[in-house]
C-alpha cells in the first residue's frame, strides 16, 4: 500500500510493518517498488530504503546491479559478503556500514540471525544473477543461458 504523502512531513510507523517480517524477510518502506506489498511504503525513484531480517542460512545468491550502489547498515547480528571475482570475503558486524558498487557481484551469507537497513541508489529493480550474466567469473554457480 503506497503512503502519499498529504503534507511536508510523513512517516511508517513500525508498528505498521514490523508484522510482515515473518512473511518477508525484505520490507520496502522508499523506492520505486513496481509490485504490490503489504505494508506502507514511500514511492521515490531516487533511492530505495529496505529494512532486512535474516535468520541463520538466509544466504542469497550471487548478484550484481549495472546501475545500483548499495549501502547497507548492520543494526544488530552481522553479514558477511562474498565478492565473486576476487573472492574476498568481508564480515559486517553490528554498527558496520557496506557499499557495493554498481557492476560488482556479491553473495550474502547469514550465520547468525540480523537486521540491517540497505539504501540503493537509485531504486530500480535490474538484478544480475548467474544465468543471465554472460561475464567470465571463477565462481559462477549456474551455467549462462542465451534468451531464445
Amino acid at each position: 500500500m503506497e503512503r502519499i504523502p498529504t503534507d511536508g512531513l510523513n512517516g511508517i510507523e513500525s508498528a505498521e510493518y514490523e508484522r510482515h517480517f515473518a512473511a518477508l524477510s525484505h520490507i520496502f518502506l522508499a523506492g520505486n517498488l513496481l509490485r504490490s506489498c503489504p505494508h506502507p511504503f514511500f514511492r521515490d525513484g531516487r533511492l530505495e530504503i529496505v529494512a532486512c531480517q535474516y535468520e541463520t542460512g538466509d544466504h542469497g545468491k550471487f548478484h550484481w546491479h549495472p546501475e545500483v550502489t548499495e549501502y547497507e547498515y548492520v543494526v544488530e547480528g552481522s553479514v558477511t559478503y562474498v565478492a565473486a571475482e576476487t573472492g574476498e570475503i568481508r564480515r559486517f558486524r553490528s554498527g558496520d556500514l557496506s557499499m557495493v558498487q554498481p557492476g560488482v557481484c556479491v553473495r550474502r551469507l547469514i550465520e547468525e540471525p540480523c537486521r540491517t537497513l540497505a539504501i540503493k541508489v537509485p531504486s530500480n529493480n535490474v538484478k544480475v544473477h548467474c544465468r543471465q550474466c554472460s561475464r567470465e567469473c571463477m565462481r559462477r554457480v549456474e551455467p549462462f543461458r542465451e534468451s531464445a
